[in-house]
């Protein structure tokens, strides 16, 4: 099992329950019930997601506060999940941008440059993480008895000013704290670059728009342009000619050619 992408449209007419519709439409593609072909299965737990961490939708210019926008759910444990300014999970596709691919991303990288700052002038100035791993590694009195490393790493990630930046979205979960193997912990880049925030934004904005599995409107779960599977067919007898969008890389070429009123949300789920 493992997480994939999935971009939902739904007509414009969903806009008064989009929750109803977006519950309607995942329904033939469920995995945990006898009611669907096993074929067909391909999300067990879904959460909308994206404005967060920029893999979502860039707002139009005049549209950022419009409450037609749709947002991230909050996590497990009822944290809210805020947008990313000028991002959203989803909305009428005439509210979103596509006219710059990775302009979500873009925004997401700027964000995560400006929490760091704003946050640094708030908290004292924290000790780098490699100062943390070198102690960990040759000084037997620093943290006696972590053979992993995990009081180490806690006592870096619990500096407030670590601690305020890591554990908020806007972060974007970058940089690694645990050790895979010979490879170390690696301290967040944004911490300690030398560059300017022009220069941040250029490095670390992704280099391409996502690529999402989408369901269209009329039924279809299309697998990154490679399979299509229908919702009201045993995927090993459907008669039907599936939709295949003109351009795939990413999957935005063909939401951005919908009718503005289509609804289009991005979806995490589990499968």
């Amino acid at each position: 099992m493992a997480g994939v992408w999935v971009t939902v449209c739904l007509p414009g007419e969903a806009a008064d329950d989009v929750e109803g519709a977006l519950t309607r439409a995942l329904a033939p593609f469920y995995i945990d019930t006898d009611e669907n072909p096993a074929e067909r299965g391909m999300w067990d737990a879904r959460r909308v997601y994206g404005g967060s961490d920029g893999r979502g939708f860039a707002v139009a210019p005049g549209y950022w506060g419009d409450p037609r926008l749709i947002h991230d759910e909050p996590v497990y444990n009822g944290s809210p999940l805020p947008s990313v300014p000028g991002v959203c999970a989803g909305g009428p596709r005439a509210l979103l941008d596509f006219s710059q691919p990775v302009l979500a991303s873009e925004r997401a990288v700027a964000a995560s440059w400006d929490l760091w700052h704003s946050l640094s002038a708030l908290h004292p100035p924290a000790i780098p993480l490699a100062v943390f791993v070198d102690r960990w590694w040759n000084d037997p009195d620093a943290f006696p008895g972590d053979r992993w490393g995990d009081e180490m790493l806690a006592a870096y990630r619990g500096q407030p000013l670590i601690k305020a930046y890591l554990d908020h979205p806007f972060s974007l979960g970058m940089g690694y704290l645990g050790f895979v193997g010979s490879i170390g912990p690696e301290e967040h880049p944004v911490i300690g670059y030398v560059g300017t925030r022009a220069e941040y934004i250029r490095e670390f904005t992704a280099s391409e728009p996502p690529s999402t599995d989408v369901l269209t409107e009329d039924g279809w779960w299309l697998e990154d342009g490679i399979n299509a599977i229908h919702a009201s067919c045993d995927p090993d007898s459907c008669p039907h000619d599936s939709p295949k969008p003109p351009v795939w890389q990413g999957s935005e070429a063909y939401l951005a050619n919908l009718p503005g009123d289509t609804i289009v949300i991005r979806l995490r789920c589990h499968a």
